[in-house]
């Protein structure tokens, strides 16, 4: 039996190589390289063993989700998913369950009976554009299943990317690049698709809230210093002269367990939702601070909405109601435009809903109104001059399978209808 001595050396020993481990993974995390790497975990997917290309092994129906690229300014690729909704489907089965499967990315997605129904003037489209979280791919986890379930509404199509290094798509990860890669699809959807502002809805969950979050500012603001241009990439790839014609709001903004910024993230995150990252570092703040100021990507989320929120005060015309001819056979109806809804669970254990309280607190001005109950929190709030603010804390739902959820398929619905209380 060992001695006490022995097992105290062994234990210090123990401590002190694990001390000298999470010591090396800070400091590694310090190099840009390395800290893109674990922040957006992009090589992190399932394409050793699912073809992308087969969306009927994700249970949708043989020619319901089309496959396609799109350029970016900078020259990579992205690849994208459409996805029809099921009324559409229904009323062009026979001619869509005959076709061929694509072994890839159809070459010419304009010329496809997919394609001219999203663009149709006969039955207008409401188009989501999703953006996802973290690692993997656009059909990696609950993320099909949230396609599925937004594609039952009413003729609402959902589009969706992997931003660049992420599945098939080209390049590498970056706050500015991916924040391109946002514009850029939503400039296909208005421009190529020829889709209007007012049938659009942006979605993003986790990760892909930031994306939205920054987004929408860009185009509400295409001049906001919280979108990065110091640097001579960032300025090419967002001052693009067609990337942004003019300043424009959208049916609406949607989040999905957002974080406020990526510093004040990683204080609280957890890996895996189990494993507090800076943990250790609690008893030393000011080592804490000096390594999350070195965070190469920021996403201050909460600085871009507080923007957004405040920003269309010389623009109030951008957030009155339009009109829109919503269901196609000329009848007219007003509605609300550029309204955000802020989704989050008591559940999620990755990232806590004290992150949207802190979101929340930073676009009102007002803490107080921004404290989730026993019951979570339901707060809506219309300003003059502002778009609408929405802000749900639910019970249940975690940080993923939420998406998938009833209060985000209603949020989606209150957008495109304009159907707000």
């Amino acid at each position: 039996m060992p001695s006490p001595s022995s097992l105290l050396t062994k234990t210090a020993i123990g401590c002190a190589v694990a001390v000298a481990v999470y010591a090396i993974i800070l400091g590694a995390l310090l190099t840009p390289t390395l800290q893109r790497f674990a922040l957006y975990a992009h090589k992190i997917n399932s394409l050793f063993w699912h073809d992308i290309n087969d969306a009927e092994q994700f249970g949708f129906s043989r020619g319901q989700v089309t496959p396609f690229t799109i350029p970016t300014p900078d020259g990579e690729t992205l690849y994208a998913w459409h996805v029809l909704p099921i009324d559409t489907y229904l009323r062009n089965e026979q001619v869509l369950s005959q076709g061929e499967r694509p072994s890839g990315p159809v070459a010419e997605f304009a010329d496809t009976l997919q394609f001219k129904l999203l663009a149709s003037t006969q039955q207008p489209a409401r188009v989501v554009i999703n953006f996802h979280g973290n690692a993997g791919h656009v059909a990696q986890g609950w993320r099909t299943d949230t396609y599925r379930n937004l594609a039952l509404q009413p003729n609402t199509h959902v589009v969706t990317i992997d931003y660049r290094g992420f599945g098939h798509s080209t390049g590498s990860p970056t706050e500015a690049g991916l924040i391109a890669d946002g514009t850029a699809i939503v400039n296909w959807v208005m421009h190529t698709a020829k889709i209007p502002p007012e049938r659009i809805v942006l979605l993003g969950q986790s990760l892909g809230t930031a994306v939205s979050s920054a987004v929408a500012l860009n185009f509400a603001n295409p001049s906001s210093e919280l979108i990065p241009r110091s640097d001579p990439e960032s300025s090419s790839l967002l001052n693009s002269g067609d990337q942004i014609a003019t300043r424009t709001a959208f049916a609406g903004v949607i989040l999905v367990a957002p974080f406020s910024s990526l510093p004040s993230l990683l204080l609280t995150y957890r890996l895996g939702g189990t494993i507090p990252l800076l943990l250790p570092l609690r008893p030393f703040p000011k080592l804490g601070y000096a390594l999350t100021s070195r965070m190469t990507d920021i996403w201050p989320s909460a600085s871009r909405l507080a923007a957004y929120y405040n920003g269309f005060s010389a623009n109030q015309d951008l957030l009155t109601h339009k009109v829109d001819d919503l269901t196609g056979d000329g009848s007219i109806a007003t509605r609300e435009m550029g309204a955000l809804q802020i989704i989050h669970a008591k559940t999620d254990m990755d990232i806590s809903f004290r992150q949207t309280e802190i979101i929340c607190a930073e676009i009102l001005g007002d803490e107080g109104k921004c404290v989730a109950g026993d019951g979570g929190l339901l707060l809506d709030v219309k300003e003059a001059g502002k778009p609408r603010v929405r802000v749900q804390i639910v019970e249940h739902g975690g940080h993923n399978r939420i998406v998938t959820y009833s209060p985000v398929a209603l949020a989606v619905a209150r957008a495109v209808e304009g159907a707000f209380a």
